[in-house]
């Protein structure tokens, strides 16, 4: 009888849930650009022993609580979320923190510390919960319903345990895919929050000496996504691709720009390409802002999106007749560093840490309170 009523109230509660879902709005330049989807307040900058940056110095900054009170609505509150396959159209409701495995497995290297995955597994728990409450009627059509997609470029790369397997063999993701498992369960509906709201917890692959402000990327000053001091730079042979180089030609240099639309007036220096480039402009964190092209003046931001560079973090000169990108880190550069991330977690730093590091002003909550 006890489980019969359990049974009942299960789903009495999944289908007022199905009733109500809604879903996850566009890409994240969408909302970033949107500033009535962000709450704005201001908050005391980092300290000033933080620009010279010693990591293991100035982690004392950090104020937080190791653990948080966890109840028993907490741990057996489940979440169901609809997900737009674009593969196949097809739409499906599973479980958020089995969602989140298929979401953490394709997002971070496995091999990665299990307190780099917690950490990864509340961002993109949190990032979830965001789009889910600050949808709108666009995003509603483009998930035909859903909550989220599986397409990375709207919402989260998404791939589940059977299609791994499938591709990989099981015995082979079996023991991957259980230690992802467990960073998800061992954060289970866990949140990070800004003022009480959930927060968009962007993350990116790899960062150079800092990580990236929001407002220099997207336009739209976000108080927890702000530059902060990331390790790698200081430990530059345990993260892979650190740095890359781009090359090209003038002619593949000019025509690329043009094919994409951009038109510049090279003639009045044909004869010499190292003229074509000037006035190289930085941003707050160090990575390119501008740049004098022929006669015309382009985004780092832009220049990235052309030539299909890793980071806006780079150089650019012309040297041995050619122009040479020197790129370093990998992403958008706004919120948590994945390598970053990994780094404080061989350092013995808890995902809580991690969190609180590469997310100004957060807090610590559950994702039921809000779904």
């Amino acid at each position: 009888m006890k489980y019969l009523c359990v049974l009942f109230v299960f789903l009495c509660a999944f289908t007022v849930f199905v009733m109500f879902t809604v879903i996850a709005e566009g890409d994240i330049d969408g909302i970033l650009n949107n500033s009535e989807n962000i709450n704005i307040f201001e908050i005391p900058a980092l300290p000033e022993a933080a620009e010279a940056f010693k990591f293991s110095e100035i982690f004392e900054y950090i104020e937080h609580e190791k653990h948080i009170e966890y109840n028993e609505e907490a741990i057996e509150k489940q979440i169901f979320i609809s997900v737009l396959d674009v593969k196949t159209n097809e739409v499906s409701v599973v479980c958020l923190e089995e969602y989140l495995c298929g979401v953490v497995f394709s997002e971070m290297p496995s091999s990665f510390e299990i307190e780099a995955l917690k950490a990864q597994a509340v961002a993109a728990r949190s990032y979830c919960v965001y789009k889910i409450i600050f949808s709108n009627e666009n995003a509603r059509e483009e998930h035909r319903g859903a909550d989220i997609c599986n397409d990375f470029r709207h919402c989260k790369d998404y791939i589940s345990y059977e299609e791994a397997a499938g591709k990989h063999g099981e015995d082979y993701i079996s023991p991957l895919w259980e230690k992802i498992r467990c960073a998800v369960y061992e954060t289970k509906g866990e949140i990070i929050t800004y003022q009480s709201d959930p927060a968009i917890a962007v993350f990116h692959a790899i960062s150079g000496k800092e990580t990236e402000s929001a407002e220099n990327i997207w336009g739209n000053f976000v108080p927890y996504l702000v530059s902060v001091p990331s390790e790698e730079k200081n430990r530059q042979s345990e993260v892979r691709n650190y740095i890359t180089e781009s090359m090209f030609s003038p002619n593949e240099f000019r025509e690329t720009l043009v094919l994409h639309g951009f038109n510049a007036d090279f003639s009045k220096n044909n004869s010499d390409a190292s003229l074509w480039i000037s006035n190289i402009s930085l941003n707050s964190s160090g990575r390119v802002d501008t740049v004098d092209i022929g006669s015309q003046t382009i985004t780092g931001k832009r220049l990235r999106e052309i030539f299909s560079l890793r980071s806006t973090d780079f150089t650019l000169e012309y040297k041995n007749q050619a122009f040479i990108f020197t790129v370093t880190g990998y992403g958008h550069g706004v919120g948590m560093s994945q390598y970053g991330a990994n780094l404080m977690a061989l350092d013995g730093k808890d995902y809580i840490e991690i969190l609180l590091w590469y997310y100004t002003g957060v807090k610590i909550d559950y994702a039921w309170k809000f779904l």
